[in-house]
């Protein structure tokens, strides 16, 4: 764990990596224990792209390709699917985020033949099934959002550098410009004191706004190029993101003014969504490597669980904290399938496993260029063997012969 900008005395965490959770042996279980399992979409939905996960705990998403809103209900193991109106136009799903009294708002795509761009955000009721259309009062094309407690939607924009607040009362629409220019922030989260966090991926800050001074705040990364990604508090209100360049989560500490970096055991992994459970474990994605990844900031362990399809392109992460359930989209083609982790089954084979490797039990995980690695320094020894062996043949035979 590396430390940077310590306002306190503080003693640095070394991360520990527990491999992969399929690469088993001894007496440990079975891949086919893995705690993931997948729900297959029907025929007529694309992959999904964006998720959330209702009260009732129904996991809600939008399609990748296409213009449909579509949930699916553990309980009953059925999806339902809702269409855009034909009056909207040329446009898809972007983004979805649920309000506190559980309407989906949601930010559109237009398709590439559309010239017009649409300065719009929309809102579904899942108690009637009705869609409502609002266009906003400024040249912004929304992206992503998210609704806070008290039900404003925050939102920022693919053409300006601003963070933009939606008042639910009047919709009226308010942007701040974030102080430095060029940040592109994306990534929103909240926090309990209703601070709006999100990430300046162009210039390597992660940023918050205080709504109630209408102040930025900005930070920026320890590590150069991190290149900050999906972002999210957990219950003690430290800020984690994922650094997507670097290979890393990260923390900030808002009271401390303080990073914290931990390096992901999967080299290039591409970790691009993260979210905090419960217990404060943090929950991330990896796009490259395909798997789910948890961090324990208690321990600073790491445990990485392989996803059952090959090469599935992790995108989205929802979590179900009454359930203790772990959402999350799968968006290659051939995958087409929504993920779903048990933490506390994760958790406790996690577990398993450590205590496996801690007693010698597992085999150690060893990636492709680590092999390559040593099958290159093991033809290096042969060879420097065979030679010794050579010059030593070659003095025995000059000595025999009474050569000096």
């Amino acid at each position: 764990m590396n430390i940077a900008t310590a306002k306190e005395p503080n003693k640095p965490l070394r991360a520990v990596a527990f491999g992969s959770a399929l690469m088993l042996c001894g007496g440990v279980p079975a891949a086919s224990e893995n705690p993931i399992e997948e729900v297959p979409l029907p025929d007529a939905l694309s992959s999904a792209q964006s998720i959330v996960v209702d009260s009732a705990g129904r996991l809600w998403f939008a399609e990748k390709v296409g213009r449909t809103l579509a949930v699916y209900d553990p309980a009953t193991e059925k999806f339902s699917s809702y269409s855009l109106p034909a009056s909207w136009g040329d446009v898809g799903f972007s983004r979805i985020a649920l309000s506190p009294d559980g309407e989906i708002w949601f930010t559109v795509n237009r398709w590439a033949e559309n010239a017009d761009e649409s300065y719009a955000l929309g809102k579904f009721s899942p108690v009637d099934g009705s869609f409502a259309r609002y266009v906003l009062s400024i040249e912004s094309i929304p992206e992503e959002l998210l609704v806070d407690d008290g039900g404003a939607i925050w939102f920022t924009a693919s053409n300006k550098n601003n963070l933009y607040r939606v008042d639910p009362t009047d919709f009226s629409v308010k942007g701040y410009p974030v102080p430095t220019t060029n940040a592109y922030p994306r990534h929103l989260a909240v926090d309990h004191k209703g601070h709006i966090w999100f990430a300046e991926a162009n210039v390597n800050k992660i940023g918050r706004f205080v709504p109630e001074r209408q102040h930025f705040d900005e930070y920026e990364v320890p590590t150069a190029f991190a290149n900050p990604g999906a972002i999210t508090v957990d219950k003690d209100g430290r800020v984690w993101f994922v650094e997507m360049q670097a290979n890393r989560i990260a923390v900030f500490y808002p009271d401390w003014l303080r990073f914290d970096e931990a390096l992901i055991p999967t080299k290039r992994s591409s970790p691009n969504a993260i979210v905090a459970d419960a217990a404060g474990n943090i929950w991330f994605l990896e796009y490259r490597a395909n798997k789910i990844g948890v961090f324990n900031p208690r321990t600073a362990v790491f445990h990485e669980v392989d996803i059952p399809s090959f090469n599935s392109l992790p995108g989205a992460l929802a979590i179900d904290h009454e359930r203790s359930v772990l959402w999350f989209s799968e968006g290659s083609t051939e995958a087409k399938r929504l993920g779903r982790l048990s933490i506390d089954r994760a958790l406790a084979y996690s577990a398993t496993r450590r205590d496996a490797e801690m007693q010698g039990d597992v085999a150690k995980e060893v990636l492709p260029e680590d092999v390559g690695s040593q099958k290159l320094l093991a033809w290096i020894g042969a060879f420097v063997l065979i030679g010794a062996l050579a010059v030593l043949a070659g003095r025995a035979r000059r000595y025999v012969g009474g050569s000096t």
